[in-house]
């Protein structure tokens, strides 16, 4: 027990790790962007954000987490790998429309270059999560952090180099990061072939062709999982696109995006911990039920901490720190800032039990819950953003983080009091019971 312990704290440590670093790239483009261009320019980064990220999640079908969560073997490889090479292609023609739309709409071309480089770049991130996911099957989170790593810097050199050139050479700052953008994105292409397919492949492709109808069987499986992804992120990207649609609304996004973009770190740390206990967490939960009690409860522990010192942080030190990181216009939203902050240290514990519901394959309740948030953000973005449009998107992210907390501790108590009324002996597979309806009821 102890090995498998110092095992899963070296993953813990390589998964916050890998994507520490790509979130602090993130972060650092934010800073670049306004500091070196405008808040118009973060808002536009976020605004094809806001529309790249439900596309792709949708016909993403969260397969790594259902690979993952799959202990049973019901579907080799080759069925993910071929399911998820059909859904990437029907989101890069769904959002080629989109690119296509916003062209025929907008008359700032280099705003347009933008929102296309980002749909480009999350394809490229749709088509490595799978190739994540074999990583993290064989608990090799080493492999997932080089990758993330490598993408986090593909993603902040480009925009390091051209923006400050931009401002101090008089160059047109909204050109510089559309350019910025396109190298990013090309990077990511070549990152795909050139690290995740060479290390993920050998281990997980059999070589053989994967029938439709197993193809099918898996997305039909899966839906519920793009459904939930989707909609978690439309929780974001609802209310951001409102911002954008207000007078003035892209530079008000881009000081509400540039506000949520600290909130990152901590959210890193719970999300990239809960990956990283996730096929632990699956086993766990259908063959030893204490040890699945004590590994949750350390994960929600650890959220718990994390929140905690976030806040305190923030009240403490929060102005001085916007006011470094970006310019003292952002400092002045402080008040705003903390709404946020306590928005994400709630969401800290929702993650880690997210997951969890995931790798108790409770699947299909999970989308009906998450119908229920959105509708609960709807309306709360419907009632404060048009008033007031950074203080109410603000309100509206607290809003979702109560109502989405709530609902998931429930579901993970449903699931284990109904785990508790059942002998398994082993995980689940083809024929494993459906916690699904009992977990709903």
């Amino acid at each position: 027990m102890n090995h498998a312990s110092r095992s899963l704290r070296v993953n813990m440590l390589f998964a916050i790790g890998g994507m520490g670093l790509y979130s602090l790239c993130q972060l650092l483009v934010t800073a670049l962007l306004a500091k070196f261009a405008s808040a118009r320019a973060v808002g536009d980064y976020a605004y094809g954000l806001a529309v790249s990220s439900p596309v792709v999640l949708l016909f993403s079908l969260e397969l790594r987490g259902a690979f993952v969560a799959d202990v049973g073997g019901e579907f080799p490889y080759s069925v993910y790998r071929r399911l998820r090479n059909a859904a990437a292609a029907a989101a890069a023609v769904c959002l080629a429309l989109v690119v296509a739309w916003r062209a025929l709409r907008d008359v700032d071309a280099p705003a347009v270059a933008l929102l296309a480089c980002i749909c480009a770049a999350k394809i490229a991130w749709q088509l490595a999560e799978l190739d994540w996911g074999a990583f993290q099957r064989r608990e090799r989170l080493d492999l997932v952090a080089a990758a993330a790593a490598l993408r986090g810097l593909a993603l902040l050199a480009p925009f390091a180099v051209l923006l400050p050139a931009a401002a101090y050479t008089g160059w047109n700052p909204a050109t510089a990061t559309a350019l910025a953008a396109g190298i990013w994105a090309a990077s990511w292409w070549l990152i795909l072939p050139m690290f995740e397919r060479r290390r993920a492949a050998p281990a997980a492709e059999s070589g053989r062709p994967a029938p439709w109808r197993d193809v099918r069987r898996l997305a039909w499986q899966t839906l519920p999982l793009g459904v939930v992804a989707t909609v978690v992120n439309l929780c974001d990207s609802l209310p951001r696109l409102l911002i954008a649609s207000q007078p003035g609304g892209r530079e008000a996004l881009g000081y509400y995006a540039a506000l949520a973009y600290v909130t990152l770190a901590g959210n890193l740390v719970a999300i990239q911990a809960s990956n990283a206990a996730a096929n632990r967490l699956s086993l766990y939960y259908w063959q030893d039920r204490a040890a699945f009690v004590r590994l949750l409860a350390r994960l929600l522990a650890t959220a718990l901490t994390l929140g905690a010192g976030l806040c305190v942080a923030a009240w403490f030190a929060g102005e001085w720190f916007l006011r470094v990181l970006y310019r003292s216009d952002y400092a002045a939203h402080h008040s705003e800032f903390m709404i946020i902050i306590a928005a994400q240290s709630l969401a800290l514990m929702t993650n880690v039990l997210g997951v969890t519901a995931t790798q108790m394959r409770l699947f299909m309740v999970q989308s009906w819950m998450q119908a229920l948030v959105l509708a609960a953000t709807l309306v709360a973005a419907l009632a404060w953003i048009p008033a007031d449009p950074l203080r109410g998107a603000a309100l509206t992210a607290l809003t979702r983080a109560v109502v989405q907390f709530v609902l998931y501790a429930g579901c993970v108590a449903g699931g284990l009091v109904w785990r508790s009324k059942r002998v398994i002996a082993g995980p689940p597979g083809a024929l494993a019971p459906d916690p699904e309806a009992h977990a709903a009821g």
